[in-house]
């Protein structure tokens, strides 16, 4: 009797990351896949912040499926991804700090945009926000080439 029970508790953490992990990433590419298709429709297609807010969703389904999914091997299924090949090693550590990096800073260009699109109320404003707006799509692209 006791050995089964030891073994239940052993098998324990194994079981969980795999179930509770599969269960984040179904869900979490089917709230990725949601807000991508949402924030692509005809109507908010015209708002200039849901660029924003899809290229979040895309980072996202990046990370759900690259660092979630190695871990749920890794962890749940015994595999050593990491261990065995440098390069996803290196690359999944990338992702995970380079994931949450975009995710947050696409939602705090989205959260400027709709702030300052709220004081369009005479030309010198109208100026500024569209500077504003210019240098944020600058920061992303530097941001995007200096990766390359």
């Amino acid at each position: 009797m006791n050995t089964t029970v030891s073994d239940a508790l052993r098998a324990a953490p194994y079981q969980l990351n795999i179930w509770f992990g599969c269960f984040l990433w179904i869900t979490g590419n089917i709230g990725c896949a949601g807000n991508m298709i949402v924030f692509r429709s005809e109507a908010f297609r015209q708002r200039a912040y849901s660029i924003y807010l899809f290229c979040q969703a895309l980072s996202d389904l990046l990370y759900f499926d690259f660092v979630l999914l190695t871990r749920v091997l890794e962890r749940g299924f015994q595999i050593p991804i990491t261990i065995r090949y440098d390069f996803l090693c290196k690359t999944r550590q990338f992702v995970s700090v380079w994931g949450n990096q975009v995710s947050f800073t696409l939602f705090a260009f989205a959260t400027i945009d709709r702030l300052l699109s709220t004081q369009r109320d005479n030309s010198k404003s109208i100026r500024m926000f569209d500077l504003i707006r210019l240098r944020m799509f600058q920061d992303i692209v530097n941001g995007v080439i200096d990766l390359h």
